[in-house]
């Protein structure tokens, strides 16, 4: 046991000194700030201009309601759009639109908008600019259209149009959802927990891999410097690559563990925070006042990486003691990273539906389990969902199997040198006493 203490000590305290550890983990935190704020950020910064539009109505009906409907203003005070009618003849001739299209070839005006005469009928109004890219505006000018629209055929049927959607918009109601558990309900917002699921389980996937490649590169470090002789003289190989695991796996602990605090200060401190900056993002808001991290989340965050590391972080040091090189090892590592992956992807389906026969049975199979079975722990919390106590018994004993045949190919491996040996080679390894 001391010398094992000894390699994981070595491999723990060795790079978690380094600089580059100190940092990157310091930083992470801000990096997570930087991509939500960030978007804030610079939205303020390349803040749009008054968009020019030339509207040709040719019902005579919708060009005022249109406009009316559209007061936004941006940032700066100033008006988001700036419409003007361009009257023509009944049919439209061609000169009118190659007008307009040279206008906004010169940048004169920044589009156009033809509304035909059987719009009614159609349903199709013309848009036309040099960039159609602004999704968001576009669907501004789209509900605006689409109101006017239905205001004159609810008029056309003889019903007051405007009366009848006053009485809707009081009927508009807002669905607070409540999770049904054991003890009684809870308040459980569904968007603030799909983010924070999507959240962690991208962490998992991280992390796992990072760490796990880690664990390739240092077994192929000693291997080339060719120190693993007097290291094996002291231990046996088992050990050593135990030894290994366990210490970058701690180091992939202490980062999460910072990473945990960061989510949870945000959690609690987010909202606050945000308003005395004087960011009123209503969405964003009711987000950040729902996110909920329990502990239960962050105990079942930090099993499963554990749990996930070991299971890959072997196949990662299989592939570090087969190759000589880094370049080698990445026609090997490509499979694990699919496979991981996969399990990713398949989380964005279980975490909308977690209770589903197909999610019981992909969160059990393990090399998903770690991030298929965390999001359903996590967006189901605080019920702890069907197989989650099975999955971890599952996960352990395929960790035990797999260690105990990538332990034998191994202890071949990190002493050969020069020749890559095959999957087929490498495979005979295990047979070997």
């Amino acid at each position: 046991m001391s010398k094992l203490g000894a390699v994981i000590q070595r491999e723990y305290v060795t790079r978690v000194r380094t600089k580059g550890f100190i940092i990157g983990t310091l930083l992470f935190p801000l990096i997570i700030i930087f991509l939500f704020g960030g978007i804030f950020i610079f939205a303020q910064l390349f803040a749009p201009s008054t968009k020019n539009y030339a509207v040709i109505d040719q019902t005579g009906k919708v060009y005022a309601d249109f406009v009316k409907l559209l007061p936004d203003t941006l940032k700066n005070g100033k008006p988001k759009f700036a419409f003007h009618q361009v009257q023509t003849t009944d049919p439209i001739s061609e000169r009118t639109f190659s007008v307009l299209q040279k206008q906004i070839v010169n940048k004169e005006i920044d589009g156009y908008i033809f509304i035909p005469k059987n719009v009614i009928a159609t349903k199709k109004v013309k848009y036309a600019a040099r960039n159609v890219s602004d999704f968001e505006e576009l669907n501004d000018l789209q509900r605006s259209l689409s109101r006017v629209i239905a205001n004159l055929r609810l008029s056309e049927k003889g019903f007051p149009a405007e009366e009848i959607r006053q009485e809707m918009a009081k009927g508009w109601i807002q669905l607070e959802s409540h999770q049904v558990t054991e003890k009684g309900e809870v308040s459980k917002h569904s968007a603030s927990s799909f983010l924070l699921t999507y959240l962690l389980s991208y962490m998992l996937l991280l992390f796992i891999m990072t760490s796990g490649q880690t664990v390739t590169r240092s077994v192929i470090e000693e291997k080339s410097q060719r120190i693993t002789e007097t290291i094996i003289s002291s231990i046996n190989a088992r050990d050593l690559m135990l030894g290994k695991m366990l210490g970058i796996c701690l180091l992939g602990i202490t980062q999460l563990i910072v990473i945990g605090g960061f989510v949870y200060s945000t959690s609690i401190f987010g909202a606050p925070l945000f308003a005395k900056a004087g960011i009123q993002i209503p969405k964003l808001m009711n987000i950040l006042e729902n996110l909920h991290f329990s502990p239960v989340i962050f105990i079942f965050f930090i099993l499963f990486f554990f749990m996930g590391f070991f299971l890959y972080a072997g196949l990662f040091a299989a592939i570090g003691a087969m190759v000589n090189t880094n370049d080698e090892g990445q026609q090997f590592l490509l499979p694990i990273v699919f496979l991981n992956l996969m399990g990713f992807f398949i989380m964005f389906s279980v975490a909308k539906n977690p209770e589903t026969t197909s999610a019981f049975w992909a969160s059990l199979f393990p090399f998903f389990t770690p991030v298929v079975m965390f999001a359903r722990i996590a967006v189901m919390d605080p019920i702890l969902p069907s197989g989650a106590i099975i999955s971890l018994f599952t996960l352990a004993l395929s960790i035990i199997i797999l260690i105990k045949f990538v332990a034998k190919i191994y202890r071949v491996g990190i002493l050969m040198y020069g020749k890559k040996p095959s999957l087929k080679e490498a495979l005979k390894w295990i047979k070997y006493k």
